[in-house]
């Protein structure tokens, strides 16, 4: 049963990436191709600029985990 429900999941994401390749296919297919590459380097931009956030909230709590486990033990 959890195979099946797996393969039905696997094909679903495959139907929606497929979806989506379709649509970004036609979308950038109507501007020119230097303008869609800008629109796809700025979504990448973008992407990285959370990555970013993302990657200092993890050292943060990096950081805070470290603080308490130096803590002297309570008593």
């Amino acid at each position: 049963m959890a195979e099946e429900a797996k393969e039905q999941e696997t094909g679903f994401g495959d139907q929606v990436r497929d979806w989506r390749n379709t649509v970004v296919d036609k979308v950038l297919g109507c501007v020119p191709r230097r303008t869609a590459e800008h629109l796809i380097n700025a979504q990448k931009e973008g992407i990285l600029a959370v990555r970013s956030l993302l990657d200092r909230g993890v050292e943060t709590l990096d950081n805070d985990l470290k603080r308490v486990q130096e803590r002297a033990p309570r008593s």
